[in-house]
């Protein structure tokens, strides 16, 4: 832990962590997206909490999407089932959150560093695709232009 951080009571801390824990769970559960999350391949999160005014980290929530039954979660106008729950843990140490999320990142059965380049070299040849044919009408109506006169 940083040493810009006060010392704070565990009595306290636990308190913190449930409180934050329950007001994010709050929001993320209120978002749009959160049903889906897990469909996106989003099974983890990972959120730092500190008290500004009082100087004291109170820690790293990480929430993880378990579904142990492997029902499929489905939403409809009517009606949503999510399958399965999200389960937390609260490390004390950012260090110990920052490999979990190195972990994480690397667990995946893909890498996200070659979609992303995929992803930007697709975008740059559909890029180049646009800028040749804007070039090809400009020079077309040039070439018009000049059989005209």
């Amino acid at each position: 832990m940083s040493e810009k951080y006060l010392p704070m009571s565990p009595e306290v801390r636990d308190e913190l962590r449930e409180a934050m824990n329950i007001q994010f769970r709050y929001k993320l559960y209120k978002s749009p997206e959160f049903p889906f999350l897990p469909s996106m391949g989003i099974n983890h999160i990972i959120q730092a909490f500190e008290d500004k005014e009082q100087n004291h980290f109170i820690g790293v929530l990480h929430l993880w999407y378990d579904n142990e039954s492997g029902e499929l979660s489905y939403h409809t106008k009517d009606k949503q089932f999510v399958a399965g729950h999200w389960k937390h843990e609260w490390y004390d140490q950012l260090i110990d959150a920052y490999h979990l999320a190195r972990y994480i990142q690397y667990s995946k059965p893909f890498d996200e560093n070659k979609i992303v380049k995929v992803i930007m070299e697709y975008a740059e040849e559909m890029a180049t695709k646009k800028i040749e044919k804007i070039v090809n009408k400009h020079l077309e109506k040039e070439s018009d232009d000049e059989l005209l006169n």
